[in-house]
């Protein structure tokens, strides 16, 4: 039995060690495969704008994960210990993001929140083209994720100790704090480090970039205005 968890131990090792080390060995070669050192990673941080995104990158990471983790837990929380009507049917809704391709949830941001969406003003003058539309969509993906681990780890509490609680006449709120929020605590650990992972190493995925991309591409303001007007008469 050891002989095989150490075989499995090994492989996951493996999996994890090979990857990486196949990406540190491409950092230090050149566009033609030429070892080059750490050059590249002194233009990297050498270049203001690529130094910048790792600032750009932990900050939507952050934000992200501040905003997705609570809101999973508050979510779990109320499907596990209320007993709110169509349990199953929020349930369904919130783990759908995780179903539909990356593409939809961005083309519903844009029709949502862009320039000419149906809820526009919601946004309070803001663009949904930038940070606030990244975190939005980011929030979006990794909501389902966070969701399903502090489920699991909700539904593995121990109920003695609600027993106990309960027969000791704990209010709700002292429940909360003393027997609810310290049997999540690990699912709170994994789904934060979840969410932050996915936000910081896999934005390609997530529908912030599609949202970019479906941005109408029309002609600039300037251009528009000059079309309006008709060409210029000579003087």
């Amino acid at each position: 039995m050891r002989a095989v968890i150490g075989i499995i131990g090994l492989c996951l090792v493996i999996a994890l060690a090979l990857p990486l080390g196949l990406m540190l060995g491409k950092s230090v070669q050149g566009p033609k495969d030429e070892f080059v050192g750490l050059a590249n990673y002194v233009r990297y941080f050498s270049t203001p704008a690529l130094f910048q995104s790792i600032g750009n990158s932990l900050w939507v990471s952050i934000l992200s994960t501040v905003i997705t983790v609570p809101s999973a837990f508050f979510y779990a929380y109320a499907l596990t210990r209320s007993r709110m009507p169509l349990r199953g049917l929020f349930k369904t809704v919130a783990l759908v993001p995780i179903l539909v391709p990356s593409l939809l949830p961005g083309l519903a941001l844009v029709y949502l929140f862009g320039n000419q969406g149906l809820l526009k003003g919601a946004l309070l003058g803001h663009s949904i083209y930038g940070p606030i539309g990244i975190v939005m969509a980011e929030v979006f993906t990794t909501f389902p994720h966070a969701l399903l681990i502090i489920l699991a780890a909700l539904a593995l509490a121990d109920a003695r100790l609600y027993e106990a609680a309960t027969a000791l006449r704990a209010s709700r709120p002292r429940i909360f704090w003393t027997v609810t929020l310290p049997g999540a605590r690990y699912g709170l650990i994994s789904a934060t480090f979840v969410v932050f992972t996915t936000v910081s190493a896999l934005p390609g995925a997530s529908p912030s970039r599609r949202c970019a991309a479906a941005r109408p591409a029309g002609p600039s303001p300037p251009r528009r205005a000059a079309r309006r007007r008709g060409p210029a008469r000579p003087g």
